[in-house]
């Protein structure tokens, strides 16, 4: 679930029937059952904002690209790259030239057939334009794309080539252990050419303005309601996919959701710490976490946001009790910005390597706090925290506020809002104080947290400072595993200890309820968040 991430709800969703927001109509479980129809309905806890992959960096977005889309290569239950568009591929002795072979008859759901230049153009169309969400993994890794982007090479000179309708050649900068990985990520999915052109700014605004190439295609989309999918017959590998339907729905508030699972109207719900005492017994419960960082980012060009202000607002938020009362579903007090579980060394995780980079003082706290606002002439600012409007987030920010009063005496205001409006606010208001944000992992390596930080737009607490884009540029180009890694741990230390840009709150987990009919659903902890393709109803 980039630079303007990891990923969705508020009206308050009354369930007294199977009428959702929007006026978006579920067909209960029995009665899908009894027609006939094997489907699952799911939901989302936000708005959607967009289903375009050059510019969308959701994760709820991702649940969705995943399954009417693919890339070369998609990752199986074991969270593993296996073939799909592509047949394999070869790599190069030197580690830096991949070629893959297309499988034959592959075609688009308008019946178009899709070839090796669908890759070359969506790539391409992804790094015309640096405000695309994604354009990094390709400008970051493809040999001449980013400067392609920056208008200073012609498309033929990057390193992205159709050596014929079923073989598509990358050609990368530096060797990169993970990028097959990469290639399962809509980055790397395909765009038919003409299709997108034809319909401009109007493209994947809606069901009909945008074509599939996965397991399902859309045939309802609001953005405040949720999505609804139908089984693609377009598919190369559609003997495998035993589900007619999947819907989303955008369900903001927890309890509305837990109302609509026991009603039967969807078939898996998020438990908040409320709720799983009174489902520990209930054979539907299941655990599971992933590498999502929820954390604390501050606007460093706002004069008030000083950095001793910034590094008191961290010491300030006691993580351990946060996980173990207010959320209590399975998430990790966070360590830093690199999840926990990341691999470090392979012997050691990352976070394991690194310590407790965002840990929790309320001494230190307090010193820095009157340093900050003697460093203001005296005057303590008033500040707000941007958060989303969802119940989690909110909980969350609720908890933080409350963690300034006891640990700052300070009264912090908070500002909930449906994600795009938040975003909108980071991205322009140079003004802003700090936010609630998240980001889930890629891949299975730090720096899929690390490289967020150089963009220096809003939307990353304008941060830019030389020193740090040049670690993580050393990083990438760094062939020594051992020396690479070195540099990714000072990186992380230099983000949050010295500069204080982003501090580390939790790792999220969940405690779910998931029918015992439904089978095959498969959560990765990286990556593509949900796979759908294997699911089915017993």
């Amino acid at each position: 679930m980039k630079k303007n991430l990891l990923p969705v709800l508020i009206l308050t969703v009354a369930l007294a029937g199977p009428v959702f927001a929007g006026g978006f109509k579920q067909q209960s479980g029995p009665a899908a059952a009894a027609s006939g129809v094997k489907k699952i309905s799911l939901y989302t806890e936000r708005e959607y904002r967009s289903l375009n992959q050059l510019t969308g960096s959701d994760q709820n977005l991702f649940e969705v690209l995943g399954n009417v889309s693919e890339g070369l290569y998609r990752t199986d239950a074991d969270h593993q790259p296996v073939p799909a568009l592509a047949t394999g591929h070869e790599v190069s002795p030197d580690g830096l030239v991949y070629t893959f072979h297309l499988r034959r008859g592959l075609k688009w759901s308008n019946g178009d057939p899709l070839t090796a230049k669908d890759f070359v153009y969506s790539c391409l169309k992804l790094v015309e334009n640096p405000e695309n969400s994604y354009g990094f993994i390709v400008t970051d890794y493809v040999v001449n794309a980013m400067e392609y982007q920056e208008g200073k090479v012609k498309a033929d000179q990057v390193g992205l080539k159709a050596l014929n309708d079923l073989t598509f050649q990358v050609t990368l900068k530096a060797p990169t252990a993970y990028f097959i990985l990469l290639t399962t990520m809509p980055v790397y999915y395909p765009l038919n050419e003409k299709f997108v052109e034809s319909r401009g700014g109007n493209y994947a605004n809606t069901a009909q303005d945008i074509l599939y190439c996965g397991p399902f295609k859309i045939t309802e989309f609001d953005l405040a309601s949720g999505v609804k999918m139908v089984k693609n017959p377009d598919y190369w590998d559609a003997a495998s996919v035993k589900l007619d339907a999947v819907e989303f729905h955008v369900i903001k508030d927890q309890s509305a959701a837990l109302n609509a699972y026991e009603a039967g109207e969807i078939d898996r719900v998020n438990l908040t710490a409320q709720d799983i005492p009174s489902f520990k017994n209930s054979p539907d419960v299941i655990t599971f976490s992933d590498f999502r960082n929820n954390y604390l980012q501050f606007n460093t060009i706002n004069p008030e946001m000083n950095l001793n202000i910034r590094k008191a607002l961290s010491f300030a938020v006691d993580r351990e009790l946060l996980v173990s009362t207010v959320l209590a579903n399975g998430s990790v007090a966070a360590g830093g910005v690199v999840s926990q579980g990341v691999n470090g060394d392979g012997k050691k995780t990352f976070r394991q390597l690194n310590g407790n980079v965002s840990a929790f003082d309320a001494a230190k706290a307090k010193q820095h706090w009157a340093v900050g606002v003697a460093e203001l002439g005296g005057k303590a600012p008033q500040l707000t925290m941007l958060c989303m409007d969802d119940s989690m987030t909110k909980d969350l920010a609720t908890f933080v506020q409350d963690q300034c009063r006891r640990n700052l005496g300070i009264e912090v205001t908070i500002s909930p809002s449906t994600q795009r409006a938040r975003n909108d606010v980071m991205q322009t208001n140079p003004e802003y104080d700090f936010a609630i944000s998240a980001w889930g992992a890629d891949y299975d390596d730090a720096m899929t947290y690390l490289d967020l930080w150089t963009s220096g737009n809003g939307y990353r607490g304008n941060y830019s400072n030389p020193d740090y884009n040049k670690m993580i540029a050393d990083a990438k180009a760094e062939p020594d595993p051992a020396k690479r890694l070195a540099i990714m741990l000072r990186a992380e230390k230099k983000l949050i200890e010295e500069d204080m840009v982003v501090t580390g709150i939790y790792d999220r987990g969940f405690t779910r309820l998931t029918r015992k009919n439904v089978k095959g659903l498969i959560a990765h902890p990286v990556g593509q968040p949900l796979d759908l393709k294997w699911a089915y109803v017993e």
